[in-house]
């Protein structure tokens, strides 16, 4: 039987190091950041932090303003298909709207690096395929991409 441990942050690197799955730390946060993820169009942020409770993982996608009322109505849905990810809408005036998918593995009682390198994984394939989801409905904000209207004229009024 494989032992069972509560992790803390270098216990992750060296499971995530001996499962040859890339991240990185930054000097911003303490999380770990999942570079498979991140280095995926539309995605802004995906990263695992030793919490209390356990290893959370959270995903943020950028959300063109455009779409956040169409986000917003598709919530069910979305939390349907993806019922380990729990999805939610991250709106304040300092960023564009971003859709956050979070999980959290809890390791109160210890866990092993089968059972972490399984929860990333899964994580990381969930995350995936609602970056291909929100992709297909066209909600994404891409890169260099301008969600301004270019069709309507400077000062007037829409009625």
């Amino acid at each position: 039987m494989q032992s069972r441990t509560v992790p803390d942050s270098e216990q992750l690197q060296r499971w995530l190091r001996d499962a040859d799955v890339p991240f990185y730390l930054c000097n911003d946060c303490h999380g770990l950041h999942l570079s498979s993820l991140q280095e995926r169009e539309g995605l802004i942020d995906a990263r695992l932090f030793v919490e209390e409770q356990g290893v959370m993982f959270t995903a943020e996608l950028e959300i063109r303003p455009s779409s956040l009322l169409m986000v917003h109505a598709d919530l069910t849905r979305l939390n349907m298909l993806f019922p380990s990810l729990k999805l939610f809408l991250d709106i304040n005036d300092d960023t564009l709207p971003r859709l956050v998918a979070c999980d959290l593995l809890l390791c109160g009682q210890g866990i092993s690096a089968d059972q972490f390198v399984h929860f990333v994984q899964f994580c990381v394939q969930e995350c995936g395929q609602l970056l291909d989801e929100c992709a297909q409905t066209g909600c994404l904000l891409w890169p260099g991409e301008d969600d301004t209207p270019s069709s309507a004229p400077a000062g007037n009024a829409l009625h």
